[in-house]
């Protein structure tokens, strides 16, 4: 019997993510070569990673400017952002399911309290991200705003601390996504999901 199928993700969502998640993953990976070339031997030459960084850092800008603007188009943030009120209450159920304790998979709507969270987290990092990229790869047009903050030996730490909060959050939502299911992941892909499928819902229904 085919499974019936509804839409979870638009095109634009999908283009969006896919778009924000190769630039975040090369970004990473030119960043811990540019920040120990001996340690991180994955690049060939300095300046090809630095390219490479810069390079993907204004595709970041670009996907970061074009989600924003669809959430608040679509009328799509209120799936995304974590509010404090109603989505902390929600944790202790989440946390059951995800470790496990139950088998119980609570209707949350589009988004979990935990990948709200997540999303609104990224927001904030992928702007601290292209804030302090942009000091530092502009360091003579930002001398006021770098000293302000405490210099560029500050700056490049909060770079670097920020980065491994991504990669342990970017962790963390895979290993969400495949606790939820493959048809999850797929969803991703194919923008669509099975009916019902954990109270699956169509993004224009929140």
């Amino acid at each position: 019997m085919v499974k019936q199928m509804e839409n979870r993700h638009s095109p634009m969502i999908r283009i969006c993510h896919w778009t924000n998640m190769i630039a975040i993953t090369m970004l990473i990976l030119t960043g811990f070569y540019i920040h120990g070339p001996l340690d991180f031997k994955i690049f060939d030459t300095m300046d090809g990673a630095r390219y490479l960084h810069f390079l993907f850092a204004y595709v970041l800008c670009a996907g970061v400017v074009l989600r924003v603007y669809y959430a608040i188009a679509a009328d799509d943030a209120k799936n995304l952002v974590f509010n404090p009120v109603t989505d902390t209450p929600n944790f202790p159920s989440m946390i059951a399911y995800y470790t496990f304790l139950t088998n119980s998979h609570p209707d949350y709507g589009k988004y979990n309290p935990g990948q709200k969270m997540m999303y609104t987290g990224w927001l904030f990092m992928a702007l601290i991200q292209i804030f302090t990229g942009f000091i530092l790869l502009f360091p003579a047009s930002f001398v006021g705003m770098a000293s302000a903050l405490g210099g560029l030996i500050v700056i490049r730490i909060i770079h670097l601390v920020v980065t491994w909060l991504f990669v342990l959050s970017v962790m963390m939502h895979v290993y969400l996504d495949l606790s939820e299911g493959f048809p999850v992941l797929m969803s991703m892909i194919t923008g669509k999901i099975p009916v019902g499928f954990h109270g699956a819902h169509d993004e224009g229904s929140h």
